[in-house]
């Protein structure tokens, strides 16, 4: 049952930052609810650690209450977290948060900005190594290596079938409103298995599981 919620403590309650692009230019184009919780959720917890510079990892958006509650299905017992990578990577996509690997040794952390460009300065430095990553990136004392990252299904496109151009991630951002994120992975894998590896090909095995099933598979030529 939806519990009646009893208005905003506005002189009390700590406010968190939007910017108002986020309202008048990123949220029309939003379509898929996942992606609006998990946006909302970095600027909730980036303010929490400090402002809107501050960095957020995947480990602590995974583990939010208030995000993980938002986005899981009722009656489902499998917990969100499919839910919560796709709102990451269309957010990603779309340019509204940026996206960086903490790598030191086989240890690997992913984290996440708000798209500014300051922070967009600042990961480009810090990947260049002309700049020491933020101390609550640091393991034992020692600083990660920085790399910059993609969403996971545009790295699956650029390594399995061609360069993303701005169209292909346009494409690839609609997909993800469209479809599942296990879908569109599978869909580039039967493309590369048939040597079809082009985005038109892509998303016509993507409608013709849509209209058809996903079984049997066939070929769409």
């Amino acid at each position: 049952m939806t519990r009646r919620f009893g208005g905003f403590l506005v002189q009390t309650e700590p406010a968190v930052g939007v910017p108002r692009t986020f309202f008048t230019d990123v949220l029309p184009q939003i379509s898929e609810l996942s992606e609006v919780q998990a946006t909302l959720a970095v600027f909730r917890l980036a303010a929490e650690a400090g402002g809107i510079e501050a960095p957020v990892s995947e480990t602590a958006l995974r583990a939010d209450g208030s995000l993980r509650a938002a986005l899981r299905i009722v009656g489902s017992p499998r917990e969100p977290d499919g839910r919560i990578a796709t709102g990451l990577d269309l957010a990603t996509g779309r340019g509204t948060l940026l996206r960086f690997v903490a790598e030191r040794g086989s240890e690997r952390d992913v984290w996440y900005y708000v798209n500014t460009p300051v922070n967009q300065a600042l990961v480009a430095a810090m990947a260049r190594g002309a700049v020491a990553p933020p101390r609550t990136l640091w393991r034992e004392g020692q600083p990660p290596a920085v790399i910059p990252e993609r969403p996971n299904v545009f790295r699956l496109y650029e390594q399995n079938v061609g360069p993303l151009t701005p169209l292909i991630a346009d494409h690839l951002v609609q997909a993800l409103e469209t479809w599942p994120l296990d879908w569109i992975e599978d869909a580039i894998a039967e493309a590369v298995a048939y040597n079809k590896r082009s985005w038109r090909y892509i998303q016509r095995i993507l409608e013709g599981w849509t209209s058809q099933g996903r079984e049997p598979r066939e070929r769409y030529g």
